[in-house]
């Protein structure tokens, strides 16, 4: 069937599995915060303020696994690790990086 191999279809369910690795890569971490008791419950006025940093992170996998040209496997990993460092992480990384290169701390 022709209409399986356009390029909009691919590219539909490229999003939807990266979002469900971040996703599960987010609730790997919020499962690692109840544990700990850094969260009283999965469902919390916490978890709303999470839901637009999921869509970002899901942006973020998807540039960079476009980035280095990722299929399969790795992009999904690249995905997953997204959903569990979360923004502030990331944010974290690469400001030590930057002021690496720049030569401070």
């Amino acid at each position: 069937m022709p209409w399986r191999n356009t390029g909009w279809l691919q590219e539909a369910l490229l999003a939807f599995t990266l979002a469900g690795a971040v996703f599960m890569g987010f609730i790997a971490k919020v499962a690692a915060e109840i544990k700990s008791g850094e969260r009283d419950s999965f469902f919390t006025k916490r978890l709303l303020l999470d839901v637009p940093a999921l869509i970002v992170m899901c942006v973020i996998a998807a540039g960079i696994n476009i980035w280095f040209g990722l299929d399969g496997w790795p992009s999904t990993s690249v995905a997953v690790v997204c959903g569990w460092a979360g923004p502030r992480s990331i944010d974290v990384i690469l400001m030590a990086v930057a002021d690496r290169v720049r030569g401070g701390k």
